[in-house]
């Protein structure tokens, strides 16, 4: 019994500390799905550009707009929701516009809106609506957050037990970064055998190491591109930063930030509203003649127009510079009847400014036609027109918030570039405009510059005797693409292939296989008939070596008229040559075989430079 109750005395033994115990909890499934998903999208993006594949910038976009939604799961706010919307109606330029420029800039604002869409999706805006938070809570939300859980990307991918896969894979790719030094090292060193090199240069279509480092490299920026991308994803949920820029140090700044006395904003806008007065004044006639369209005695439409068009411009910058600076750093208090007056007059010439150039530009329009820069222009004319009068409209009405209102105002005519293909519209007009006698001229230059936007107005000009030759050589340079690739230019690029198709340019593949004995610099394809003379352009091997028995090159037979364009019709037939350069620079010309358009020709080239060159049909 004594020594039963010994042992019942004994304190219980401790149970043995697990290892795992000391570990970090594992972290969600949903969050590595969405950290493989952000590193295949960043690689994406890296190994397919957007430039050379427009609506890959849509595709994208919907992508990570998409994988956003799941991972928030349904607890998005309507202002996120909002905010993500109007980031994918921006995106849908990348399939309406072939405005290269106009896609630019709706991708990098649909991205911006994609981080104040997350900022406010993990609930960390201040306020219901849009107002005067916006400002800071984007600078967070686009320039802070995204640094703020760095570590977020990593913990998802090198975390989770046995079978994270995501985690061997970054594993072994991490190997074969390590390996690439020492890799190109061998590989260049092993390339004095001509067999292996002639067997690198067959299985791969480019320089191997040149190829390993531009698949590596693609892959460490979507490393980073992912690792910002869930760090302001998790940050958002974390409630990161909640303390920076957060509306009471917001408030103090707002306050503090009126260091300027009334007396200065006066003194520094009252010469300037006494100099747009006299410039009025003294300009009268010219500027009636920008509303009557009644030209001032000595004067041309072009002079006119031109005329301090773009002075005009910069001077409404600045006024609403000046307009802005005063608003926001001026003491409130006394004299507030006084600082609403010096708006109010500087709002009322910057419109009577902004009104005058935009009456010069329709004026140019009317005369010349549409070019992109004349819609910027006039787009930007309007932008400051809206702006002013809001400005106008909230120095009297203090309920509008004026934040908000410039957003959408922004929104709105942004959305008109993105969702109206401009580059159509101009093309469009300028031939309807030359068709009702209402321009004498179309600048045709400007086709090229507008890509597929432009071809159902050029095809309106096939058959003008002016301009008929030298639209069917635009249309015969355009939508020459398979239905995928016309797909990925978005619907333009559908268009200009159905309308383009029957003056596309008929060419002749030439597949030449070199059987010679000799070495040369490099072989140049030419071909002549009945007018026709055009270079298929030269071949020459990469880094500069020469062409070897073995090498098979081909050429591309597209039939150019120099005294003007000529329809080519299937199966014509062409007369082509071979030009081959030796290493002295001496060219040889080999005899002329025929071949049709369409057709695939495949020939040998045999001989040397001593006998001369000839080339075959192959068998």
């Amino acid at each position: 019994m004594e020594q039963q109750k010994n042992i019942l005395q004994q304190p219980a033994a401790e149970e043995p500390v697990s290892l795992n115990s000391t570990q970090k909890p594992p972290v969600p499934l949903r969050d590595r799905v969405l950290a493989f998903g952000l590193l295949v999208l960043g690689y994406l993006v890296c190994r397919f550009e957007i430039h050379s594949y427009p609506l890959l910038g849509l595709v994208y976009g919907l992508i990570l707009y998409g994988l956003t939604l799941w991972h928030f799961r349904g607890k998005m706010g309507k202002r996120a929701m909002a905010l993500l919307a109007v980031g994918a109606v921006f995106l849908f330029s990348h399939l309406l516009t072939d405005n290269g420029s106009v896609r630019f800039f709706a991708r990098w604002i649909a991205l911006l809106l994609w981080g104040y869409g997350v900022y406010c999706a993990g609930g960390n805006s201040q306020e219901e609506r849009l107002g005067d938070m916006f400002v800071p809570e984007f600078l967070k939300a686009n320039v802070l957050m995204p640094f703020s859980r760095l570590g977020a990307f990593f913990a998802a991918v090198f975390t989770g037990g046995r079978r994270n896969w995501l985690r061997t894979a970054l594993f072994v790719l991490l190997g074969l970064g390590l390996a690439l030094v020492p890799l190109v090292l061998v590989v260049n060193l092993l390339q004095y055998d001509v067999a292996f090199e002639s067997l690198l240069r067959r299985v791969f279509t480019e320089d191997l190491p040149t190829l390993i480092f531009w698949r590596l490299l693609y892959l460490m920026l979507a490393v980073a591109a992912a690792t910002l991308l869930m760090s302001a994803m998790r940050g958002s949920e974390e409630h990161r930063l909640s303390r920076v820029l957060d509306r009471e140090r917001w408030n103090v700044f707002s306050i503090r930030r009126r260091f300027l006395p009334l007396t200065v904003s006066g003194a520094m806008l009252i010469p300037l509203l006494l100099l747009y007065g006299l410039f009025f004044f003294s300009q009268w006639p010219v500027y009636t003649a920008a509303f009557t369209g009644v030209l001032p005695q000595g004067w041309t439409y072009a002079d006119y127009a031109r005329e301090g068009f773009f002075q005009l411009c910069a001077v409404c910058a600045i006024n609403a510079v000046l307009h802005l600076f005063v608003s926001l750093f001026t003491k409130m208090g006394k004299g507030q009847g006084f600082r609403r007056a010096l708006l109010t007059a500087l709002c009322l010439c910057s419109l009577i400014l902004a009104a005058t150039a935009f009456s010069k530009m329709v004026l140019y329009i009317k005369t010349y036609g549409l070019t992109p820069n004349r819609v910027y222009a006039s787009w930007a004319m309007i932008l400051l027109t809206g702006a002013f009068l809001l400005a106008l409209i909230g120095t009297y009405w203090r309920k509008m918030n004026m934040t908000r209102a410039l957003l959408l105002l922004f929104t709105a005519l942004f959305g008109f570039l993105c969702l109206w293909d401009t580059n159509a519209m101009i093309a469009g007009y300028n031939v309807r405009a030359y068709e009702q006698g209402r321009l004498d001229s179309v600048d045709t230059s400007v086709f090229w510059d507008l890509g597929d936007s432009a071809v159902p107005a050029a095809a309106r000009l096939a058959d003008d005797p002016v301009y008929g030759d030298e639209m069917k050589r635009f249309l015969s340079n355009h939508g020459q693409r398979d239905a995928l690739a016309a797909l990925c230019h978005g619907l333009p690029g559908l268009r200009a292939r159905a309308i383009c198709q029957p003056y596309w340019r008929q060419t002749a593949t030439v597949r030449v296989r070199v059987e010679t004995e000799d070495d040369f610099a490099a072989l140049s394809c030419w071909f002549g008939e009945m007018g026709y003379e055009h270079s298929a352009g030269s071949a020459v091997n990469a880094n500069n070596t020469p062409l070897r028995r073995g090498d098979t090159l081909f050429f591309e037979l597209e039939p150019v008229a120099w005294d003007g364009w000529s329809p080519i019709e299937d199966g014509e037939v062409l007369r082509f040559q071979l030009s081959v350069t030796d290493g002295e620079d001496r060219e040889h010309e080999t005899n002329i075989l025929d071949c049709h358009c369409g057709e695939e020709v495949s020939i040998t080239l045999t001989g040397s430079a001593e006998t001369g060159y000839t080339i075959a049909r192959a068998d």
